[in-house]
């Protein structure tokens, strides 16, 4: 609960002060939520989430090397691109979203015999398969603060630290994503045709908050059980 407390803290003492650093992000999510309204391709959706993990690098960068290498925050974009750390940083960034991709691959091949043939009933199956997916992303997403300071760890490395508190780090996580998944189901829900852009603008703060506070959140969690390691 402390952690959780202090990242929500230190998110908006974040949001205050580094405002350059993530407008280009605010941006990115205006254009391509533009773009996705007109054209209505589920592609393009794909192509963009893939191109926000990128995006967003440099913001995730600035909070793990303020919080874990306790560095200056850095109220600038442009500092991030071409440096060493961030490359591997990117780097790591596909190797996590591929990893994922492929894992919940195998599940699905792996579960598939065992769903029901109604797609209805398939639902609740799927929503125990996300909560599960999650744990697993939490035991393998500390691969991307190690990389912010410039450490190359595997998949393997990351799994092996969370020994012993993945439950922990896990209920943590999500603490955080539930009530983000919830507050973006009910403007979806509620977003009518004359206020749509508004809740669309609503929808893309709340993205670039959760980047920050979850990046926040698991650089805490690298210092406070996993840095001695290193």
């Amino acid at each position: 609960m402390k952690t959780i407390l202090k990242s929500f803290l230190y998110s908006f003492y974040f949001a205050k002060i580094s405002l350059k650093n993530y407008l280009p992000l605010i941006l990115y999510l205006v254009i391509s939520q533009f773009l996705i309204m007109i054209t209505q391709n589920m592609l393009l959706v794909l192509v963009f989430f893939m191109l926000y993990l990128i995006a967003s690098a440099p913001v995730a960068l600035n909070i793990f090397r303020n919080i874990i290498a306790e560095e200056n925050i850095i109220n600038s974009y442009s500092y991030f691109i071409g440096k060493s750390f961030s490359k591997l940083f990117v780097k790591k960034i596909m190797y996590l979203a591929v990893s994922m991709f492929l894992i919940y691959l195998v599940h699905i091949i792996i579960l598939s015999p065992f769903f029901p043939a109604e797609i209805q009933e398939i639902t609740p199956y799927l929503y125990v398969l996300f909560m599960y997916m999650i744990y697993i992303y939490t035991r393998i997403i500390f691969i991307l603060p190690a990389a912010s300071i410039n450490i190359s760890k595997s998949l393997k490395d990351s799994y092996v630290l969370t020994k012993g508190n993945s439950i922990r780090v896990y209920l943590m996580y999500i603490s955080i994503l539930v009530p983000y998944l919830l507050i973006n189901l009910v403007i979806s829900k509620y977003a009518g045709i004359n206020y749509e852009f508004i809740f669309v603008f609503i929808s893309i703060l709340m993205q670039i908050f959760f980047t920050v506070i979850s990046s926040t959140l698991i650089a805490y969690i690298y210092k406070d059980f996993f840095k001695e390691v290193d």
